[in-house]
């Protein structure tokens, strides 16, 4: 298995895949490594939900994507999204001591404020999952262009739950070259350097 700095360094967005199934082992590994990230307060919203072939994914892809090859090639797709009443203050599925950080009733509405912190703690999970996908010698593509909406309705996801996004992953059937990035000096303001 590949080091952490390996797989950073390594990690590519992959759009075409072999069609050999992923086992459910290497499956587990990625979800471990999602299940391990960090959250504020410990708050854990994430949710996945694993799609492989068959009639649930002919209906995704009809219904709540923009027809993208990348998935529907992929002989895996991880729904990415978030239990939002994880934001709701002594709810039961909030982690303890959370009273002070939260919405105070379940309310749809209200529990639109804490999309973005749920996003931002799934996308830290999501980036778990693809170097764990890397290092063991599978390939993702993180996909946004998505439906939510619709992919909650297919999935048969509750209101409190959103979907944020959707990530193919697969035996690479490419080795696409690193992609230029931004130098050191480009990202780090130094201390008591201003940004230009």
């Amino acid at each position: 298995m590949l080091t952490v700095k390996e797989a950073i360094e390594k990690r590519r967005s992959i759009r075409s895949f072999k069609p050999d199934p992923v086992p459910d082992a290497l499956l587990h590994q990625i979800m471990e490594a999602a299940r391990l990230a960090p959250s504020g307060s410990n708050r854990q919203p994430w949710r996945f939900q694993i799609i492989k072939e068959g009639s649930l994914k002919q209906q995704f892809m009809k219904e709540a994507t923009f027809g993208q090859a990348v998935l529907a090639n992929a002989p895996v797709i991880i729904i990415c999204g978030s239990e939002m009443l994880t934001f709701v203050k002594r709810h039961k599925l909030a982690p303890p001591n959370s009273e002070y950080y939260g919405a105070e009733t379940e309310d749809p509405e209200e529990l639109k404020k804490f999309i973005p912190d749920a996003n931002m703690y799934d996308a830290i999970a999501i980036t778990h999952m693809t170097l764990m996908a890397t290092a063991l010698g599978l390939g993702t593509c993180w996909v946004q262009s998505i439906k939510p909406g619709a992919a909650a309705k297919v999935l048969g996801w509750p209101r409190h739950m959103t979907v944020f996004t959707a990530l193919a992953l697969g035996y690479p059937a490419e080795d696409p070259p690193a992609r230029d990035r931004s130098s050191m000096e480009t990202i780090l303001i130094k201390e008591g350097q201003k940004p230009v």
